[in-house]
């Protein structure tokens, strides 16, 4: 008996059912059937399952793939999608929600609990690997905030501030994967290519860097410019109580957006340790 939680997605209701009956004989725990796109994103929110089972074509207004990605937005669940449709467009639109399975219908028994458990290990052993990372990074920032206050000590506020800040981005020259391995893995050339590929390629290369520590991310484009928000903060308690904290972020962006060659600089303009929903960073 696993005793993993999973939330079934499904609008065929016989098929949910039968669905529902193998999981259960398998060991696990069907913590929810839903119809709907709408319900997928609320109860998984509410219920927080291990692993979505998720349908593409459901009923109502909102399809697997649009509830796939808001619930990406609000929590850490590893979704696989159980489908009839295998068409180019529909893929390229489930691949962006960075599935962790993609089973066509109709589908073997045999099929399905393998992907669940590869599924399962997978996203264990990523979240594993982002709390040795976090471990690491807050042992890392305290030895460096003692040993700034005693260097520093006669500095303003706002001088140990850019002072740290400094300190961060120099300390993530070393420990920041290459962006231009990325541009390499692309076949993009800063001579060559048009700016707005190479910044396309940077977003989405920040978008995976930022998971890399358990941090949700997304950009939205308006009149005003880029927005890039963290949905949510692995250090939220560190951060509340020694603001600070934030810096790392803020040298993590800035110090990244320099390989990019593009002129441009990030400021924070709300961050989640101050009680706001979401940490919203701008691009000038």
């Amino acid at each position: 008996m696993s005793g993993e939680s999973i939330m079934v997605v499904e609008d065929e209701s016989i098929l949910a059912m039968l669905i529902k009956r193998k999981l259960q004989n398998w060991g696990y725990e069907v913590v929810d059937w839903v119809d709907t796109g709408e319900e997928a994103v609320k109860n998984a929110e509410k219920y927080k399952p291990d692993l979505i089972l998720m349908d593409i074509v459901l009923k109502g207004d909102m399809d697997g793939i649009e509830a796939a990605q808001r619930i990406r937005e609000k929590v850490d669940i590893p979704i696989i999608y159980l489908t009839a449709y295998s068409n180019d467009e529909v893929l390229k639109r489930a691949q962006e929600t960075e599935p962790y399975g993609y089973i066509l219908k109709p589908f073997r028994e045999g099929e399905v609990n393998a992907n669940i458990k590869m599924a399962l290990y997978k996203h264990s052993s990523e979240q594993k690997k982002i709390e040795s990372i976090k471990k690491r990074v807050l042992t890392d920032f305290y030895d460096l905030i003692q040993k700034s206050i005693s260097d520093y000590a006669d500095y303003s506020d706002e001088d140990l501030k850019d002072t740290l800040l400094d300190i961060f981005s120099k300390r993530l020259e070393e420990e920041l994967p290459s962006f231009d391995a990325r541009m390499a893995e692309l076949g993009l050339d800063y001579e060559k290519d048009d700016i707005e590929d190479i910044f396309e390629a940077y977003l989405n290369y920040l978008s995976d860097l930022l998971l890399s520590v358990g941090i949700r991310s997304k950009t939205d484009y308006d009149e005003n410019g880029y927005r890039i928000e963290f949905l949510n903060c692995p250090w939220k308690e560190e951060a509340e109580k020694k603001p600070m904290f934030c810096l790392n972020c803020l040298a993590t962006i800035n110090h990244s957006l320099k390989w990019t060659d593009i002129e441009a600089r990030m400021d924070r303009k709300t961050t989640i340790a101050e009680g706001n929903p979401v940490c919203i960073f701008k691009l000038y």
